[in-house]
């Protein structure tokens, strides 16, 4: 049995060096095309016409992806002419040779030119006035590109090129190509930016955002969980959308819990509460990263110090005491109806468990796992 079954396509490897090797297996295929079709003159080419099915089937190495890239990639090189629109594989692909082309200058890769094929058009630097044919546009349209958004490019592709001063066979080629690279990476941002969501009042992080903090992360689900109004309230202050949000989450709450966990291996010794306390430093370090108010913090020490005094508890480390009790305060002071849906949800059911059913006695001593 023969390992070869099928009948083998040979190019010229000087094309291959010249063109690319795909190029030139593509072109040897339209040859095989051309030599087993019949041909209509028009315009002074031999146009040859193949169903997309055929030319596919030709090259099952390639997708229609592939192909029409391949012959973008011939026509931009002054090698091939394409009429009625870029390749799709159920629609008829119309093609002529431009026999010549600079580029098909070897004996073995030029292609003998019918008697009534004149003289292309030698290569030439864009003109300012230049605008693309309709039959460009319908080009583009086939990709998908809207003929407002081709229109939009022209002047940029315009200057662009006058300024490089560089001489093209076909523009148009060219512009299609640029035109479809921009048109693919405006769908992209469009794509990414309808993704992007506002910060609304119930939001709550998913179960992975969770588990990446309480299982990988080792970090105290209350402290999670007390991290969630503040970090609500900033982002919906700033107005902005993000497709990330449990991301930006993730890292909000391990910077603090880095902090939160250095203030806690400072002393591990209880003690009460005195009447010069102050908290420590660090603790504003971690009310900065939730933009808390330094001077908010500082005004709620009196009656923090004043009750834990009358408590008579004794602590290991009291700033962190503080610290909660800070952020907690400031989500009712500035936003009480979202700090009491978030702490609704995070509390159950039960309204006992809500921020504004809670008095200061309650606040202050809940949260007993930051002892």
């Amino acid at each position: 049995m023969s390992l070869i079954p099928e009948k083998s396509i040979i190019f010229s490897p000087t094309l291959a060096a010249t063109l690319g090797l795909e190029e030139a297996i593509l072109l040897q295929i339209l040859q095989e095309c051309v030599s087993h079709s019949e041909q209509v003159t028009s315009s002074g080419f031999a146009w040859t016409s193949i169903s997309g099915e055929k030319l596919q089937a030709l090259s099952p190495f390639w997708n229609e992806q592939d192909i029409r890239r391949l012959t973008a990639s011939l026509h931009e090189k002054g090698l091939l002419l394409v009429g009625g629109g870029a390749f799709v594989t159920r629609q008829e692909f119309r093609f002529a040779f431009n026999e010549n082309s600079s580029t098909s200058s070897s004996p073995k890769a030029r292609i003998k030119p019918p008697q009534t094929t004149p003289k292309a058009h030698s290569a030439q630097t864009i003109g300012n006035s230049w605008q693309p044919s309709q039959d460009c546009l319908r080009q583009l349209a086939q990709l998908g590109v809207t003929n407002e958004f081709a229109y939009q490019q022209i002047p940029q592709f315009v200057t662009y090129w006058r300024n490089r001063n560089v001489p093209r066979h076909s523009w148009e080629a060219k512009f299609i190509k640029e035109v479809w690279r921009n048109w693919q990476q405006a769908e992209a941002i469009n794509h990414r930016k309808n993704k992007q969501q506002p910060m609304i009042g119930d939001w709550y992080p998913s179960q992975d955002a969770l588990d990446i903090l309480c299982k990988q992360g080792s970090i105290n689900g209350n402290f999670i969980e007390d991290a969630i109004p503040e970090f609500i309230l900033y982002w919906r202050g700033t107005g902005e959308a993000s497709s990330t949000w449990d991301s930006k989450f993730v890292q909000h709450v391990r910077r603090q819990w880095q902090f939160f966990n250095g203030m806690m291996n400072q002393d591990k010794t209880p003690k009460t509460m005195s009447a010069a306390w102050k908290p420590n430093e660090s603790v504003y370090d971690v009310l900065q990263m939730a933009n808390i108010d330094r001077n908010f913090a500082e005004r709620l020490i009196p009656e923090f110090v004043l009750y834990w005094q009358e408590n008579g508890s004794a602590q290991c480390s009291w700033s962190t005491k503080f610290l909660q009790y800070v952020k907690r305060q400031w989500a009712r002071h500035i936003q009480p109806q979202t700090a009491d849906n978030n702490y609704g949800k995070q509390q159950g059911s039960s309204s006992t468990g809500r921020i504004r059913d809670r008095n200061i006695i309650d606040a202050l001593s809940d949260r007993s796992w930051a002892s």
